[in-house]
């Protein structure tokens, strides 16, 4: 019964209100000073948590011709009644949140003097965070984007979506992706790794939207670079689980630059399409 006391008052209910609730499961057309004296409560304050049981329909009061009797009803009646309050309380909350951060962003930005701009910030953390700050660097962009992606290849609706448009508007996007036989893609869903020979298929793929993409032997770490003017870095070390990895934002126009420079050169080396699928064909010849 403890546990049960504890599972209610997680959902919303006081603890006298848990107690209650769980003695109106026990019996049938109780009186409120033996619910009281069941649940261990003053009789008083059995009294008014039945009151408020009736009004939202979790308990019946019926009269008798000397007192007041209680009793639950349909435990199937309660429980989605329960459920129904549970879920319009989610929702209520979830529109006053983004009804309130859409007014709030809006001054956070305003109030960001130039004097006091942060230069670099870091996260951590759950990934659609960390996924949405990339979103939001791209979305800000004008020009360009210059994407060194060491670990996984991203099949997304959305950003696919997001990379047609950018390039329909006269935006750039190049990529290097790291070409190894841990590669991997996501394919409705799940993470798949793929042949070398899929691999291109993958990158083509990519060029359909619009963006140049090519492959190179080894990248250290994650780089997105925004019209040479923001740098994010998605730390990568295989000794600590993604999850609570780092990823550093980097709003400097000289370090962007230097990396935009590192990124030709890496992309001066790296193979095309056509390019590594002769050299696997070749490799396996041998």
């Amino acid at each position: 019964m403890k546990e049960i006391v504890k599972n209610l008052e997680a959902l919303g209910f006081t603890n006298y209100e848990s107690k209650v609730f769980c003695v109106l499961f026990e019996g049938n057309l109780m009186t409120a000073s033996d619910i009281a004296k069941k649940a261990e409560i003053a009789r008083s304050s059995a009294y008014d948590i039945l009151k408020s049981f009736t009004e939202k329909g979790i308990c019946n009061e019926i009269h008798t011709s000397s007192v007041a009797k209680y009793e639950i009803i349909d435990p199937k009646v309660v429980q989605d009644k329960i459920e129904k309050e549970i879920h319009d309380s989610y929702k209520m909350k979830t529109t006053r949140l983004k009804d309130s951060f859409d007014q709030l962003t809006p001054l956070f930005k305003a109030k960001e003097l130039e004097g006091e701009k942060v230069d670099v910030e870091l996260i951590k953390g759950f990934n659609k965070h960390r996924y949405a700050k990339f979103m939001q660097l791209w979305h800000d962009s004008e020009k360009e984007l210059l994407l060194m992606n060491k670990l996984e290849g991203h099949v997304d609706s959305t950003t696919d979506e997001f990379a047609r448009n950018f390039v329909k508007k006269g935006g750039v996007v190049r990529s290097l992706y790291e070409a190894n036989y841990d590669f991997k893609i996501k394919v409705e869903g799940q993470w798949q790794t793929i042949t070398p020979g899929k691999l291109v298929d993958f990158v083509n793929e990519l060029q359909d939207d619009g963006g140049e993409v090519r492959l190179t032997d080894k990248i250290y770490q994650n780089v997105a670079i925004f019209d040479r003017k923001v740098v994010f870095i998605s730390l990568v070390d295989p000794t600590i689980s993604r999850y609570n990895r780092s990823d550093i934002v980097v709003k400097n126009q000289n370090f962007a630059e230097s990396m935009a420079l590192f990124f030709e050169q890496s992309w001066q080396k790296a193979f095309t399409a056509d390019e590594f699928r002769n050299k696997f064909i070749e490799q396996k010849g041998n």
